[in-house]
């Protein structure tokens, strides 16, 4: 077993490394205030070389697999600040570039990649509504079939870059079996007629410079071409996003705790009560730990579920033990954080930030609730059968 980065993998962290350090934040504890979303930032992150990550080599892409994105997007998140803006890159990533490059046909790749490299285009992946968040079948928005293609009516809510997105990846339903085929993925430009986005993005209290927003589809007509896969095919394009998701996307995670470290230990080391540094109490050295073995045992995890994701496996229960510990290190160490640097920690700046921004992850891309469900019924399945 080898935990090395591979020759890629490195040099994946070391592009994300040196095109973070280009970033000017200067304005971000101002967007933050704000929950302002920086599209001229996304901008840069795609046209520095990140565009390039999930392009197919038939494009002159650098086709990156899912260990290769984690290692990508950990390493930006160490070094950028603004977690909102890495956010937003790597949902577009994952959950709408992904299902392009490995359920597209190679017509709908030509059309839409190229654009979405060059031009910067960012995406939108909707699929949650009122009442259909973790029952995500239960969703009402829906594709009928016309003679000119599909009519689109309905409401997205809570979709993460939908007021910046130029395009959306949605997915709606298109049968009423009661079954896994009713539902089908589609991809279209977000000026669509009869397509109406919220333009003022939600007020969060986390991830607050990646914008939220509802999408509303008006007898929308698309043609046949804008299907992803078959018809009835969506719910497998939707579990195989969610895994990219909830392994990829959660790397931000781990660079953003790895940053939390970093500076903690600094003003620790630094800062002296009683006559001494906080560095030399006990009890601090012990939550220090403690911040440290959330950090490695949530990146052994997450790397072990990226490596299974690369090997073909979408039970959904690696990813879901990653995305479950690494929301709860992220929460706790962004807890301690804050304990530890005292009144500074609660003052507006990154740390205070850190723990606003960790919040949310216990609920996107399926709440941790739901997810021990799920990993609770496939052990006691795998139990019966003796696969464990």
């Amino acid at each position: 077993m080898n935990f090395n980065f591979t020759e890629k993998q490195q040099r994946v962290a070391d592009q994300a490394k040196m095109i973070a350090q280009t970033l000017n934040l200067d304005d971000l504890t101002q967007r933050d205030l704000a929950g302002t979303f920086s599209k001229p930032l996304f901008r840069q992150l795609i046209n520095q070389g990140i565009g390039n990550w999930l392009l197919p080599i038939s494009m002159k892409g650098d086709n990156l697999n899912a260990l290769e994105l984690t290692a990508g997007i950990e390493s930006l998140a160490e070094q950028c600040e603004d977690s909102g803006l890495v956010f937003a890159l790597s949902a577009h990533l994952c959950a709408c570039v992904h299902p392009i490059r490995a359920f597209a046909s190679d017509q709908q790749q030509a059309q839409w990649l190229p654009k979405i490299t060059s031009e910067a285009w960012l995406g939108t992946h909707a699929i949650t509504e009122s009442q259909a968040g973790s029952d995500i079948y239960a969703m009402t928005t829906r594709a009928e079939r016309s003679t000119q293609g599909f009519v689109l009516n309905g409401h997205k809510e809570y979709i993460t870059n939908a007021p910046a997105a130029d395009f959306v990846v949605v997915h709606l339903r298109t049968e009423d079996r009661d079954n896994y085929f009713d539902y089908s993925t589609f991809i279209l430009d977000s000026h669509e007629c009869g397509v109406s986005i919220s333009k003022t993005p939600h007020n969060k209290s986390g991830l607050r410079t990646t914008a939220m927003g509802d999408i509303y589809f008006d007898n929308c007509l698309l043609p046949e071409s804008a299907l992803i896969g078959r018809l009835g095919a969506g719910a497998p394009i939707f579990q195989v996003s969610m895994e990219w998701e909830r392994v990829c996307l959660f790397a931000l995670y781990l660079g953003q705790m790895k940053r939390q470290l970093q500076k903690t230990a600094r003003y620790i080391s630094e800062r002296n009560q009683f006559d001494a540094p906080l560095s030399s109490y006990q009890s601090i050295q012990h939550q220090l730990c403690d911040m440290y073995l959330n950090y490695e045992s949530s990146r052994l995890l997450l790397y072990k579920a990226a490596w299974s994701l690369d090997k073909g496996d979408v039970s959904g229960v690696a990813s879901s033990l990653a995305k479950i510990t690494v929301s709860q290190s992220a929460i706790s160490n962004g807890q301690t954080a804050v304990q530890l640097h005292g009144a500074k920690g609660v003052l507006s700046g990154d740390i205070e930030r850190m723990l606003r921004d960790a919040m949310p992850s216990a609920i996107f891309s399926g709440t941790t609730n739901v997810l021990k469900n799920n990993i609770s019924s496939t052990l006691i399945k795998r139990l019966k059968a003796q696969w464990i």
